[in-house]
């Protein structure tokens, strides 16, 4: 093992000494790499192979990589998997399995997160990175098999678990290597119609979709530390970070933020494309007959290179996480009949599930206060005809387009900032410097300029703006 080790050392090594990166950063980056050996051996000799096979290739082949990148404290891994399916085996599809998996995985993954919470306040690179994605699966999967017992399974036909999986399946579905470090989120039921060979006729065309998503990916991840060189978040901490006109502030948060994300982007295309190579993003086929491979894509590249609002940003990333918290937590709070405390609810869960520090907290808060805002000045611009023809000029297109492109662009970087900062007295200096303008507008401002207009525009004419 010493020997397999060394020689998978390489890489991250060489990437650590090129690029200037954390070890523990270029190691798991360089396990995404890994995968794509994975995903191409089981393509070349597991292919119509007994379901079984699969689990087991799965199982062993991820533990090894957990274990490379982070020890013995890999052992969470396994036994968080063999609680829940104990939880699963004796209360099998009743709520008490939910509850019992919902408190099991999140207490599992906060012990973690306690730990990290005595880091210098950046983000960690710990058993806990992988361990995130595991905890979505499983109360996912707890979620399903509840939801395979009820009567009425409207709009959970393709999730739903009709029977009590074997363990050796939800070894297999736990450790699958492609989603194993950085998700994407995949369904149990599309996990065993994978592995039963159900897309199996479909494969060969997966080739240069897969590859082409790994190119761009490593576009991004090679342009964030190039670029990013040049826009040092230290500068946030300096004297001259003050000192400089507000502009100039503003303007170098919009870029940084814009940069830390490109690293987000990056490892969603490389992880979506070794997911691709191995068969699981098969999608169905569009009505020409072309095979769509876009089941695990956690980003829509043409979205968020084009996007003019928040909405546009948070449609077009994270997309299989954020589709797992609308079906498994906002859905499930229909009962409170209050869409407002359902979504608080959920960007709560959210922020606790990327960890504990206050950052988290804070750049979610920002999330739902920034995107209820944006849609009380869309509502007003669609309800109130005098505002409504003023943007929907033609000769106003371009500057209302670039004028929404950089304000969307500029408040998603300033909510990233405690996102990566995550200590509180880290960004909130970095917030002070820029008078909070975001908070104060959306908070405070917003509101009021949307309850004044709404009552000075209570019998608005379209008339009004040819006069």
């Amino acid at each position: 093992m010493e020997a397999v080790f060394y020689w998978m050392e390489l890489l991250p090594q060489r990437l650590h000494e090129t690029l200037g990166a954390e070890i523990s950063a270029v190691r798991l980056f360089s396990t995404l790499l890994y995968v794509y050996v994975l995903a191409i051996i089981q393509r070349l000799t597991l292919t119509g192979a007994n379901a079984n096979l699969h689990h087991l290739y799965h199982s062993v082949t991820a533990a090894f990589l957990l274990y490379y990148n982070f020890g013995f404290t890999s052992s969470y891994f396994i036994g968080n998997i063999i609680i829940i399916y104990v939880i699963i085996v004796l209360f099998k599809s009743s709520k008490y399995a939910v509850i019992l998996s919902l408190i099991v995985n999140l207490g599992i993954l906060g012990v973690g997160y306690v730990e990290n919470l005595y880091s210098d306040g950046s983000y960690v690179i710990s058993w806990t990175t992988a361990h995130c994605v595991l905890t979505l699966k499983l109360i996912g999967l707890t979620w399903d098999i509840y939801d395979g017992a009820q009567q009425n399974i409207k709009g959970k036909e393709e999730t739903a678990v009709a029977s009590i999986p074997t363990f050796l399946e939800v070894l297999g579905f736990s450790y699958y290597p492609p989603g194993l470090m950085t998700g994407p989120q995949i369904s149990f039921m599309k996990y065993k119609r994978f592995t039963e060979g159900m897309f199996d006729q479909h494969l060969s065309k997966s080739w240069v979709y897969g590859m082409s998503r790994l190119m761009a990916g490593l576009v991004f991840v090679i342009g964030y530390p190039v670029i990013g060189s040049h826009l040092p978040v230290n500068y946030f901490y300096t004297q001259q970070y003050t000192e400089d006109p507000l502009v100039y502030r503003l303007g170098y948060m919009l870029l940084w933020g814009q940069i830390v994300l490109a690293r987000y982007v990056g490892v969603w295309l490389v992880a979506e494309g070794s997911c691709v190579i191995s068969g699981i993003a098969f999608n169905g086929v569009d009505n020409s007959g072309n095979v769509k491979w876009n089941a695990c894509a956690n980003i829509k590249l043409s979205t968020y290179l084009t996007a003019t609002s928040l909405q546009h940003f948070v449609d077009s990333f994270n997309i299989n996480t954020n589709k797992w918290v609308l079906n498994y937590v906002y859905k499930r709070l229909r009962f409170l009949n209050n869409k407002q405390i359902s979504q608080g609810v959920a960007l709560l869960f959210l922020a606790a599930w990327h960890g504990f520090n206050s950052g988290y907290f804070m750049c979610f808060f920002l999330e739902f206060v920034f995107m209820n805002g944006e849609k009380q000045i869309s509502q007003l611009c669609e309800k109130k005809k005098l505002l409504k023809a003023i943007v929907t000029q033609p000769a106003l297109a371009v500057f209302i387009k670039l004028f929404t492109k950089i304000c969307a662009t500029f408040f998603l970087s300033y909510a990233l900032i405690s996102f990566d900062q995550l200590q509180y007295s880290q960004y909130i200096t970095i917030y002070a410097g820029v008078y909070y303008i975001p908070h104060i507008f959306y908070i405070f401002v917003c509101p009021l300029l949307c309850y004044v207009l709404s009552a000075l525009l209570q019998n608005d004419k379209p008339t009004l703006l040819k006069e």
